[in-house]
């Protein structure tokens, strides 16, 4: 097996970083919605503050991770598939199964079904469609040998991190 070089980056490490950010940026955008239908509802209440407390430090510990990932680092890796693929996925995913086992339709059970329902269910698959990607992207034979390499250059700095 060749030795990669940990500054030659794989294709399949780099479109996973960029679809991540778009991952990322999808949910800024379902966030931003949210914000505009609670305004036009007139429900901007703390509730509504305390989640973009929350998807505010979330986005940006993902941004975080992204960019530790794509310099190589394996705890990003691991911290990635854990934190958005798994527990992000399924928070996108299981509430809609959810409804949709209770009699919502998948538009409904994916969109808040309001006035940007259709906007929204379409962010919110390109989100979820992001992640799946990226996920799969991250354990190609060639993100592997990438991570088997950065470790190898920097033994100590990825048993530290």
């Amino acid at each position: 097996m060749a030795e990669f070089d940990v500054m030659d980056i794989p294709a399949n490490v780099r479109r996973a970083a960029i679809i991540w950010a778009v991952a990322v940026a999808a949910g800024v955008f379902e966030s931003v919605l949210a914000v505009i239908q609670a305004v036009h509802a007139g429900a901007l209440g703390p509730s509504v503050w305390v989640g973009i407390a929350v998807r505010l430090v979330v986005y940006t510990l993902a941004t975080t991770l992204i960019m530790n990932f794509r310099k190589g680092r394996r705890w990003a890796r691991a911290a990635l598939t854990i934190l958005l693929s798994i527990i992000g996925l399924a928070s996108l995913i299981v509430p809609a199964a959810i409804a949709m086992v209770n009699g919502q339709t998948f538009v409904r059970a994916f969109s808040d079904g309001g006035t940007w329902g259709w906007i929204f269910l379409a962010v919110r698959l390109t989100h979820i469609a992001c992640v799946i990607s990226a996920t799969a992207l991250m354990f190609t034979r060639s993100a592997n040998r990438y991570f088997a390499a950065a470790r190898r250059s920097h033994p100590s700095a990825s048993a530290s991190r």
